[in-house]
């Protein structure tokens, strides 16, 4: 159905040209003859693209932990000149200045806290070490009541010096005890502190990090080109008060010594292109300047408009395939995005029968040609081009085939508008049915 199509709607477009190009007519109303010939079925066409240069460095918006948008302050022009680090773009920064004010006003209050916390801490050890001295002390006094009252008190008060320096020793080891917990207990709070301090100074070091990064430099030296790109899931060209995601392809600085061209193809037409095939490039900048190229690559799967673009035209469904073109030599007016006019030929098939696709007729069981003779014969036919056919089978070199009836004499307007006005002095038919004297009314 497919190929019944195709063959229907460009044979017809292309008509005239193929029959001055391969008919022999007799003069007046002579029929219009093709010769079946042998050669290689050739694919030619124009398409239009866009030049890509073969090497760039490309910028993109930096990543910036816990920022998911950016807007671009300002932007040098397309065309500007850059030395390596110059400042090709700034971000917007205001909201990240306010979070670097506040941040660091959340990391002096967290110093002055540890110093206070410090203070504390050291005047609570001061006083655990003092209870422990107070305690040893109080051992001691009452170690000596025991030993100078083993002669000269009574029993009675000796074993109450002695309870008493047990209850000194353990008022003592309560005491290290607490001094020891202490030292635990200040260790961990000045960690938890410390802690606390260093992830607010992390939290300051990065966004003055970002702060830095929204200033981009170049990353070489060379001629700045601003691409239509994905900004922010809306394709555009990155200027003042574009917003943009982490990621985005903002800016690039091409290498102007070699180019290649992107064409987008109908899959019908991409089917027939082959990689190495030729194409005689002509850019717009230098429309009469030709360049070689050839097909170096072709992509497996086809994409809409819709789908590059972003866009949500009708028009924009169409299903196309990316076919890259690499020029052979470069000029110095091409420029990235610039457009091409591409004549690309492709060798479909080699040593082969050829008739020009308007000869055939397609019927029921398949295609006839027809001869000079009038006689009628089945033709099998194999690959297709917008102009002409590959014979399989039923013809042969040099016979001459006339263009069918069907083809050379199609309706005019004229016989149509005079048949139509015949057809309005007829009247209305008699409506069907009633009686004969009803009809002959």
């Amino acid at each position: 159905m497919a190929k019944r199509l195709y063959l229907h709607t460009v044979g017809r477009l292309l008509l005239v040209s193929a029959a001055l190009a391969s008919c022999a007519p007799t003069g007046g109303e002579a029929p219009i003859v093709f010769e079946v010939k042998r050669g290689s079925l050739e694919f030619s066409r124009s398409f239009y693209g866009e030049i890509l240069a073969r090497k760039s460095i490309a910028i993109h918006t930096p990543e910036l932990s816990g920022v998911y948008q950016l807007t671009v302050e300002s932007v040098l022009d397309d065309g500007a000149i850059v030395k390596k680090d110059d400042v090709v773009l700034k971000f917007a920064t205001g909201l990240l200045a306010d979070e670097l004010q506040d941040q660091e006003a959340q990391l002096q209050l967290a110093k002055a806290e540890k110093a206070r916390l410090e203070q504390t801490l050291a005047r609570e050890r001061i006083d655990l070490s003092l209870t422990v001295q107070r305690a040893k002390l109080a051992v001691e006094r009452a170690r000596l009541n025991v030993i100078s009252g083993v002669n000269l008190v009574s029993k009675v008060e000796l074993q109450k010096a002695k309870i008493e320096l047990d209850q000194a020793k353990l008022v003592l080891l309560m005491s290290q005890k607490t001094l020891r917990t202490f030292a635990k207990k200040r260790k961990t709070s000045l960690e938890v502190q410390k802690l606390k301090e260093a992830s607010i100074e992390d939290k300051v070091k990065q966004k003055r990090v970002q702060m830095a990064a929204a200033r981009v430099l170049a990353p070489a030296s060379g001629v700045l080109y601003a691409p239509y790109t994905r900004l922010n899931w809306v394709r555009g060209k990155v200027a003042p008060g574009s917003v943009t995601r982490p990621g985005d392809k903002i800016l690039e600085i091409p290498d102007l010594s070699a180019f290649d061209v992107a064409l987008f193809v109908r899959q019908r037409d991409a089917s027939l292109l082959e990689l190495g095939d030729k194409a005689a490039i002509y850019p717009t900048v230098i429309p009469d300047q030709k360049i070689e190229g050839k097909v170096v690559k072709k992509e497996s799967f086809a994409s809409t408009r819709n789908e590059r673009l972003g866009t949500r035209e009708s028009a924009g469904n169409l299903k196309e395939v990316r076919v890259l073109l690499r020029l052979e030599k470069s000029f110095d007016a091409l420029r990235p995005g610039g457009t091409v006019r591409a004549d690309v030929k492709s060798i479909i098939a080699k040593d082969v029968l050829t008739l020009p696709l308007v000869a055939l007729k397609e019927t029921p069981k398949g295609y006839t040609a027809e001869f000079e003779s009038g006689a009628t014969k089945s033709v099998k036919i194999g690959k297709v081009t917008a102009t002409h056919v590959e014979i399989v089978s039923g013809l042969s070199q040099g016979d001459r085939v006339r263009l069918p009836a069907a083809v050379v004499a199609p309706p005019t307007k004229a016989g149509k508008t005079k048949a139509k006005t015949k057809r309005r002095r007829r009247g209305k038919r008699p409506r069907r049915g009633g009686s004969p004297g009803n009809r002959s009314r």
